[in-house]
């Protein structure tokens, strides 16, 4: 017999039969450690406890592990995991409708769907009496069954089934669940603060699409990534089922009130406790504590390197879907080399700076935004660079230094002939002048091309010379190294004669 009982009329007559269950084989795993890589997959690691039923655990979590990745393994090393089974049909197996109140004690709280001589309810779980259930369906109606009609009792949102070997059939056991999977990544970022001939160097990394909340958790961002041969694949013991329900049993996607996975048959459990007839206490709350904790900060950034990937670790940390948070990774002084750089052959002078890592870190391959003095100086992206190793940025403008390039005729000679072609040599004095209206002395690396015979190069080193293929004109390539003090000029004069064609 199914009997439907208004919402607010059931309160006196339950109340005294209600019996709150122990703690039972259905657990709820909270998310502990997020290893997320910039390739975007993460691996995640999870916590939770079960009291077995002969060796059981049940949860309804089922991620979307890329292929071989998923991972389930006991807390106590004296257990094993025997089997991991993944269900469209979880039943409550019995032989007598006596055995139901005793098999059922421990469910009060979940989603269960049964099955009677005249129809099926699903609902949740909220009492158990000496001769039937009650039941609230999906309408908010509580519903009583009576155990001796009942044909069938499945759990409605747990299709995952877990054996263990141990030694504690019944008792409780502390479970892992890992996995990884795709979708989550974060992107590098630097901050270099320039002071001199050293600097501040700020590794930043912003996490981005995250699908579950963060709740004092661990994030642990990772340079460099593992060879995944399965990437792009689902684990083939979860493909067809989804967290909560079943997409084969019911046809349609599930919606979850919160982004923990465990939330629709566990966090209702405990709703029921207290919002049903006769509540003798209030629920506990499931997926851990503490709200949003702003921002995504938390405690401090540690390192650990494994073979050639490199692990920094953020404790402590808080964030919710669709939320985006950038954390301090690393923060280290470093020796600064700065140079300017301009080629004489045109007006572009670039500010390059080499970075000496002396760091026991590598610095990963991202864009590095570069202040002096709280003013912008440039951007650019920054290539991996192992410990011990240098590298190389080059801001597109040289702020703070004028430099001007000038040439004039000082004579001609005398016309000469190479084949059938006649050829004037003329002396050209050019002038290249820098000025420097910097707080420090600016050192410069100066490039000029000059065509035909050098006379006098002022100071400078001739870094190649390539000889013409028509013509007596040699092209030189030479180079000045040059340091102008704080608000001072410096001029370099060099001359060199070269062979203009006057034809035949």
């Amino acid at each position: 017999m199914l009997t439907w009982i208004a919402t607010l009329a059931v309160g006196a007559s339950w109340g005294a039969g209600l019996q709150l269950p122990p703690e039972g084989p259905a657990f709820a795993s909270k998310l502990k450690t997020l290893v997320v890589f910039k390739e975007g997959f993460g691996f995640y690691v999870r916590e939770g406890s079960a009291t077995l039923e002969d060796g059981w655990a049940t949860t309804n979590l089922v991620p979307q592990a890329i292929g071989g990745t998923f991972w389930v393994y006991p807390k106590d090393p004296a257990d094993r995991v025997d089997t991991v089974v993944l269900t469209t049909d979880h039943r409550i197996d019995f032989e007598k409708p006596e055995e139901l109140r005793s098999r059922l004690a421990n469910k009060v709280g979940l989603r269960l769907r049964v099955t009677t001589e005249t129809g099926v309810v699903t609902g949740l779980l909220t009492n158990l009496l000496d001769k039937m259930m009650l039941v609230r369906d999906e309408k908010e109606n509580y519903v009583a069954i009576e155990y001796a009609k009942i044909k069938r009792v499945a759990l409605s949102d747990f299709p995952v089934r877990i054996k263990l070997r141990t030694e504690k059939p019944g008792g409780k056991a502390d479970l892992g669940i890992a996995y990884v999977q795709d979708g989550v990544k974060w992107t590098p970022s630097y901050l270099l603060e320039l002071n001199g001939t050293s600097g501040r160097l700020t590794l930043r990394g912003t996490l981005l699409d995250l699908n579950e909340e963060l709740i004092d958790a661990n994030v642990v961002f990772v340079v460099g990534a593992p060879l995944l041969v399965n990437r792009g694949t689902v684990d083939s013991l979860l493909q067809g089922f989804v967290s909560g329900s079943l997409a084969a049993m019911l046809g349609r996607s599930i919606e979850f009130k919160n982004a923990d996975p465990l939330v629709n048959s566990l966090a209702e459990r405990d709703s029921a406790k207290s919002a049903a007839p006769g509540a003798l206490r209030e629920g506990r709350g499931i997926g851990g504590g503490g709200g949003f904790g702003g921002g995504g900060f938390g405690g401090p950034m540690t390192s650990d390197e494994t073979g050639e990937l490199q692990y920094y670790t953020k404790s402590n940390f808080y964030l919710r879907p669709g939320e985006r948070a950038m954390s301090m990774i690393f923060e280290i002084e470093i020796p600064i080399d700065p140079l300017f750089e301009w080629n004489a052959d045109g007006d572009q002078v670039e500010y390059i700076l080499t970075l000496n890592n002396k760091s026991s870190q590598p610095f990963t391959t991202g864009p590095v935004f570069v202040v002096e003095d709280l003013r912008p100086a440039g951007q650019q992206m920054m290539q991996y660079t192992a410990p011990g190793d240098k590298t190389e940025l080059r801001l597109a403008q040289g702020i703070g230094l004028k430099v001007e390039r000038a040439e004039k005729e000082l004579k001609r000679g005398d016309p000469f002939r190479i084949g059938t072609e006649n050829w004037l040599p003329i002396t050209l004095e050019g002038r290249l002048t820098l000025e420097n209206f910097r707080k420090e002395p600016a050192k410069v690396r100066i490039k000029r091309t000059l065509n035909g015979k050098l006379i006098d190069i002022g100071g400078g080193v001739v870094k190649g010379a390539e000889v013409a293929n028509s013509g007596p004109n040699t092209k030189n390539s030479v180079e000045w190294n040059v340091t102008v003090a704080p608000g001072k000029k410096h001029e370099i004069v060099y001359s060199v004669e070269t062979y203009t064609s006057m034809g035949r």
